[in-house]
Order: C-alpha cells, then sequence, then structure tokens
C-alpha cells in the first residue's frame, strides 16, 4: 500500500504548513537540556583523600591521568599530565595535547592513570 496524505494514520495532510519559529527551536533546545540536568554527587573525605594522592603520584612519577569533571549537562572528561598543584586556590593545572586547563579540586568526580 501506497502512502499517501489521506492514508488513515499519516501525518502528511500538515506536512507542508509545519513551520517553527527561531525563537521557539531556541526554548524547546533549552528544555530538552533542561531534562537531562544532573546533579553533582557528594564525595566523602576518603575519596577527596584517594584523589588527592592520585594527583600527587601522577605529578611526581610524570603519569597521564584520566579525569572526570562535573558538567550539569554531560559527561566530561579531560586527559593529560598533571604540571602544578595549586593548594591556596584548590586547583591543579593538567596540560592536555593542545592546552593547559586549570580544575578545581571539588569538580574531580574520578581519577585514572593511563
Amino acid at each position: 500500500m501506497k502512502l499517501n496524505k489521506l492514508t488513515p494514520g499519516s501525518n502528511l495532510l500538515w506536512e507542508s504548513s509545519r513551520m517553527v519559529l527561531p525563537e521557539h527551536k531556541e526554548v524547546l533546545q533549552q528544555h530538552q537540556k533542561e531534562l537531562h540536568k544532573t546533579t553533582k554527587p557528594i564525595l566523602d573525605e576518603q575519596q577527596i583523600e584517594l584523589f588527592s594522592h592520585s594527583i600527587g603520584e601522577a605529578m611526581k612519577r610524570n603519569k597521564d591521568v584520566k579525569m572526570q569533571i562535573f558538567n550539569l549537562y554531560e559527561d566530561t572528561y579531560i586527559v593529560g599530565k598533571v604540571k602544578k598543584i595549586s593548594p591556596e586556590r584548590d586547583k591543579v593545572l593538567i596540560k592536555c595535547k593542545d592546552r593547559d586547563e586549570w580544575i578545581n579540586f571539588n569538580e574531580i568526580l574520578d581519577i585514572s592513570f593511563l
């Protein structure tokens, strides 16, 4: 059976009259983004201490690390070498392939050695 605009269950009758304004499209995209919003997990002291130890080891041994960084909307990972630790600012400097990036200690969710 060939589909046409009069076929039962078909929406082709209105297909040519569909239009979404840019403002509406933007609001729909923002709404979809908000649906996938996550909350930041609370890490215990033992986990924070383990992260601190791992960062120190990575810097001392000049090893590559993969860090999972908190992001409201998606999983974010950074791969690189630990170049500097700034305890007074609670940040760590990661040298990636093409850039250097400061990461807050409280945004780190997981660390693994490569």
